[in-house]
């Protein structure tokens, strides 16, 4: 548990009201605050978690334009990656619990920054879970955390627009954390420092790739594919995600013989990339 004066300082900080300023220098002061409390050894407490995602939220809500739009999602993501490790699992799951509460709240204007918020978080996630080489507490964590919240087959306030993002991102950022060395923007927005592979990252992804657990992180999939109740939702997660021909040849995985259900006599469009 988290002591008093711990709560007093999250509040009497202004780190969250200054995550939700209406002017750019004042969120970003407010982010780079935020992550000297996050890396701290202390455990954060749940209720400290909601809150700094709701600034979070916030801060994502008022950027504007579309580059802003991409920095601003490494930036917020990229926060996982300076999180204590006492701290992961409780931050992982208060982004979904915020994203699957607020979702419905989100304009047609504002949706695709969102999206691309989700699609650097999931990024982060896989990159956080190979720097803990696939410790696999973390991981079946963290698939529980996927299959209660973006992926819920029981919560029925969970948007299907949440679902189908998941379906088309899924892989494409798995192989890219744990296949493609990259440069990574840091959080702090006071320096260009960034992270660069080293020397032998591509030896160290290449044994990544045998060690990851796949029929673990897959398996919120395979629950999506077999219990969801949307038919549209379950058959694209069978075609799309469980038998995605990368998961064979990359990872030696064989999805579960899950029946398609049947045509639903046309055919859901797919959502652009948005990158």
């Amino acid at each position: 548990m988290v002591v008093n004066s711990e709560n007093h300082s999250l509040e009497s900080s202004g780190i969250l009201k200054q995550l939700a300023a209406n002017d750019r220098p004042t969120r970003e002061a407010g982010i780079n605050a935020l992550e000297t409390y996050l890396k701290s050894s202390q455990v954060i407490s749940q209720l400290d978690f909601l809150k700094v995602w709701k600034g979070l939220y916030y801060c994502m809500w008022m950027t504007d334009r579309p580059k802003a739009h991409r920095d601003m999602a490494v930036k917020l993501s990229s926060l996982l990656l300076l999180v204590d490790d006492a701290n992961t699992t409780q931050f992982v799951e208060t982004f979904w619990a915020t994203i699957c509460r607020e979702w419905n709240k989100i304009d047609m204007l504002r949706v695709d920054k969102f999206y691309l918020l989700i699609r650097h978080f999931v990024h982060m996630m896989f990159r956080r879970l190979l720097d803990s080489g696939w410790e696999m507490g973390l991981v079946e964590k963290w698939a529980n955390i996927l299959i209660t919240y973006p992926l819920s087959c029981a919560n029925v306030s969970v948007p299907d627009g949440i679902k189908y993002h998941m379906i088309d991102i899924y892989i494409d950022e798995l192989e890219r954390a744990v296949a493609v060395p990259e440069i990574t923007e840091t959080c702090n927005t006071n320096t260009n420092t960034t992270i660069t592979p080293r020397e032998d990252d591509h030896l160290e992804n290449s044994a990544s790739q045998r060690v990851c657990p796949i029929a673990d992180i897959m398996r919120p999939f395979e629950v999506l594919a077999r219990d969801g109740k949307s038919k549209i939702v379950k058959k694209r997660a069978i075609t799309e995600v469980l038998n995605d021909t990368r998961l064979k040849s990359i990872w030696k995985y064989n999805a579960p013989q899950i029946k398609p259900p049947r045509d639903m006599g046309y055919k859901a469009a797919k959502r652009a990339r948005i990158m």
